[in-house]
């Protein structure tokens, strides 16, 4: 008698599937979504490195600039040859317009501060600062007006420009110290007003006497501009520095200066009182102070002592 399959444990093979049930299969279709996944990865990596590098962010291009500014120096006393020197001198001198372009490109990245800080004070490191109607100055004078008026850093700004000549100089600090709210910056720009009043007012007061000057006065600020300054109530001037020497010797006396290329820091009382004292004892016209010593004889002396008299002073120490 056969037994049934079933009786010995055994039963019917399945069948093998065919290669394509098989590729059509749940499994197979995940197996196939993986690969290609894979090689879809592959190809974009491939193609990221085929591309060029990306563009630098604004802050990288700010460091970039200011590397080459402070690199210059040396790099210019290292050249090989006259014209290897004049090419970096030349890069150099279009630093502020690279500055000022990285601003105005991005007005509202945080670097757009620095880089028009970094403009204002490479324009204004020179005995005649580039000036005038849409220069680089003006610009980015007014992008810090429009941007940044109420900002802590606007300090050192305000001594960059205090000797300047342009009246865009002097209509940033009244601005600066009217809309500022920091006492710092409010100092400084109280000091930096002063200062430059009385400074423009002094330069005016030579012109006169310097035909030559009058000229180049004339073609780097305006004949207009130099002949109605000319003309103002100097007295008036005088004044309203006086009064702000005053006022910030008295508001802002504590406060720090900077250190820059025009002064070696100190507090705004220390400078402001010094100011003052030229202004009503230095000035011409003004009685001197009282000075006491000893002549190169060993004498004892007054300086009222010769007064109606030509004195001349000669200042010098023993070692």
């Amino acid at each position: 008698m056969m037994l049934p399959d079933t009786a010995l444990g055994l039963r019917a093979a399945t069948p093998a599937r065919s290669p394509s049930r098989w590729f059509g299969s749940r499994a197979a279709r995940r197996v196939g979504k993986g690969v290609f996944t894979l090689l879809l990865c592959t190809f974009a990596a491939l193609a990221q490195d085929a591309r060029p590098d990306k563009p630098a962010t604004p802050a990288e291009k700010y460091q970039a600039l200011l590397k080459e500014r402070e690199d210059g120096p040396e790099a210019s006393s290292n050249a090989k040859t006259a014209e290897e020197r004049k090419q970096i001198q030349a890069r150099l001198g279009k630093l502020h317009l690279k500055f000022l372009e990285l601003a105005e490109q991005n007005p509202t990245d945080p670097v757009a501060l620095d880089a028009l800080l970094q403009t204002v004070a490479i324009v204004n490191g020179t005995a005649f600062p580039e000036g005038g109607k849409d220069s680089p100055d003006e610009r980015a004078l007014s992008l810090l007006l429009r941007d940044h008026d109420r900002s802590d850093r606007l300090g050192i700004v305000c001594q960059y420009v205090l000797f300047g000549f342009h009246k865009s100089h002097e209509d940033f600090l009244r601005a600066v110290l009217e809309k500022n709210s920091h006492a710092e910056v409010q100092g400084l720009a109280c000091l930096s007003l002063a200062q430059y009043l009385n400074n423009r007012l002094q330069r005016l007061e030579l012109l006169p006497d310097q035909p030559e000057q009058v000229e180049r006065y004339h073609r780097v600020f305006g004949k207009e501009y130099v002949e109605r300054l000319q003309r103002q109530d100097r007295a008036a001037v005088a004044r309203e520095a006086e009064a702000l020497f005053e006022r910030a010797a008295e508001k802002y006396g504590d406060v720090k200066i900077p250190v820059t290329y025009y002064g070696s820091g100190g507090t705004i009382r220390e400078k402001a009182e010094g100011e003052l004292f030229q202004i009503r004892h230095l000035a011409v016209g003004k009685v001197a102070p009282e000075i006491e010593g000893e002549d190169q004889d060993g004498k004892r002396f007054k300086l009222s002592d010769y007064r109606g008299k030509v004195v001349l002073l000669d200042f010098w120490y023993r070692l």
